[in-house]
């Protein structure tokens, strides 16, 4: 890792350099790409090292494989993601959400890893026309820019809420702190629940809804620390789950739904 942090510099050092230059001279003189075999090699090294020198990772759970398993679909009816609200009035004590916001871009994200449906986004609408308006307000070159009355209409409307959440102890719902002292718990389980409807748009009725719960259990790590599926260590207030618990249910939830109405024959 050490020598791909050197190259990179290395490489770094020499675009800049080569962009300077370039100000005062004919930039054909200076064709990294060309006339450095050194630089392209070790440019071209690193490109192939992408997957050791990135910190990123696919945000997946073991729902994904689902989707990712359903055979891509031909003929793709067109879904309208509408905002995924939270409706259990779940607060920490600062005032702020314990239930994810994201769960609209959740819904966007299963919709496509699942390959069965054209996807239009219509949360962040108002953005979307303001590039259109500017077309209708001639403030856009010519020829470039968005063409007016091409919008894809939908087929079906997806919308719905996170509906429940809470959390139990062995002792009642007693809060668990990971940075506290002492604690006696020795398991907690975190439960959420989603309702998810599909609207045809034509006709306006509800042709497939779904309300789905599911429960994870959280094993004893630490003093008061305790571990969801796998390494997710989380931590409790009063009783109530902190974010990172709760994002990985939402998103289960979420992509089994739509592996669910994939295979639904809607």
């Amino acid at each position: 890792m050490r020598l791909y942090k050197y190259k990179l510099s290395f490489v770094i050092l020499i675009i800049l350099l080569f962009s300077f230059t370039a100000v005062a001279s004919d930039i054909s003189e200076y064709n990294i790409n060309e006339d450095n075999e050194e630089i392209q090699d070790i440019m071209e090294e690193i490109l192939n090292s992408a997957n050791d020198i990135m910190l990123s990772k696919p945000n997946v759970t073991v729902a994904t494989q689902l989707l990712a398993a359903l055979p891509e679909r031909e003929h793709k009816p067109s879904i309208a993601v509408y905002h995924i609200g939270d409706r259990t009035g779940q607060v920490k004590e600062l005032g702020s959400s314990v239930v994810t916001q994201g769960a609209t871009d959740m819904m966007i994200t299963a919709l496509q890893r699942s390959r069965q449906f054209r996807v239009l986004g219509r949360v962040n609408f108002s953005d979307f026309m303001n590039e259109q308006n500017l077309i209708t307000g001639d403030r856009i070159a010519a020829g470039e820019g968005p063409t007016i009355g091409e919008i894809s209409g939908a087929d079906y409307i997806i919308e719905g809420s996170i509906t429940e959440y809470q959390v139990d102890t062995t002792s009642g719902g007693i809060g668990i702190s990971i940075g506290g002292i002492g604690g006696t718990n020795e398991k907690a389980v975190a439960s959420t629940a989603i309702d998810l409807r599909l609207i045809d748009t034509t006709s306006g009725e509800v042709v497939w809804a779904q309300s789905l719960k599911g429960e994870i259990e959280g094993k004893k790590v630490g003093l008061q620390a305790f571990s969801f599926m796998g390494n997710n260590i989380v931590e409790f207030e009063t009783g109530k789950g902190k974010q990172e618990v709760i994002n990985l249910m939402v998103r289960t939830l979420i992509e089994e739904a739509i592996f669910n109405l994939a295979n639904s024959n809607i």
